[in-house]
């Protein structure tokens, strides 16, 4: 898969709540627990669209 590099600057809060997610997960990395958090959002939202 080809990356592409975007800067994002979170809010403190919410990467301590990524962080918590990414250590209950198992994922090994912020990057990582930031995709699986995007995936299961954008997931949700075709499921909305679909109905």
């Amino acid at each position: 898969m080809k990356r592409i590099p975007k800067l994002i600057k979170f809010p403190t809060d919410l990467v301590q709540r990524i962080e918590m997610y990414r250590k209950n997960q198992n994922i090994s990395t912020f990057s990582g627990a930031v995709y699986a958090l995007l995936r299961k959002g954008l997931q949700g939202t075709d499921k909305d669209n679909a109905r």
